[in-house]
């Protein structure tokens, strides 16, 4: 896994292609990992669109053939669309995430005490924000409710983030995470780093706009 490379796709006039890799890189390419391809961001599977076509994914026929091949062949689809994918990224706010580590015994406990003190003092402090999100790893952070039950962990991760428009807001809740180290829940480590610091939030947008909007131009620099 150290040395996994990119697959390669050999082309056939038809349509029809082969997804490889080289004999030298790591990974694997069969036909269960081609499909995992195929469903991933997918949509619509029947009107994929395309800048040239309009793809239907469930027309797509897959064979192993041979060691790290997979044949790809029978794929249909109707015209172009009439519109084109766009997509904008924009300035949408700030944002600052802060983390502590609290360890046995009561770790949860302290972490929760760690998240419920933060809070108490924005709201002393006045400050509001478009969201507020804590995670405590080590518990629920990757599965959430669906996590096991694990009521005495040796350790748990606190992670609390806010984001909002007012930068001024956002870097003063940067300041209310350290103090806990000494003037909190106690066990606190994992603050090597200091203050969180304020950063710019890039959103991301995704919109179809008509066709005859985007003007194709390539310049070629010698």
């Amino acid at each position: 896994m150290a040395n996994v490379g990119y697959p390669i796709v050999e082309a056939e006039p038809d349509g029809s292609f082969v997804v490889t890799k080289h004999t030298s890189a790591g990974g694997r390419i069969n036909s269960h990992v081609i499909k995992e391809q195929l469903l991933y961001e997918l949509g619509d599977p029947k009107r994929y669109l395309t800048p040239d076509c309009t793809a239907d994914f469930t027309t797509i026929q897959l064979q192993d053939a041979g060691q790290d091949r997979v044949s790809v062949s029978g794929i249909r689809g109707g015209p172009r669309p009439p519109t084109l994918k766009l997509s904008i990224a924009y300035t949408a706010g700030w944002k600052a995430i802060g983390t502590l580590v609290y360890s046995w015994p009561q770790a949860l406990e302290k972490a929760q005490a760690a998240d419920r003190i933060v809070r108490e003092r924005l709201r002393g402090l006045g400050l509001s924000f478009d969201e507020i999100y804590t995670e405590f790893f080590g518990v629920n952070a990757c599965h959430g409710p669906a996590a096991p039950p694990n009521p005495d962990p040796p350790e748990v991760q606190v992670r609390i983030g806010v984001r909002g428009p007012d930068r001024k807001a956002v870097d003063r809740f940067t300041r209310e995470l350290i103090p806990l180290v000494l003037n909190g829940p106690p066990g606190a480590t994992g603050f090597g780093e200091g203050r969180p610091a304020v950063r710019e939030i890039v959103a991301y947008w995704s919109a179809l706009v008509p066709r005859e909007e985007i003007v194709t131009q390539v310049d070629l620099i010698r």
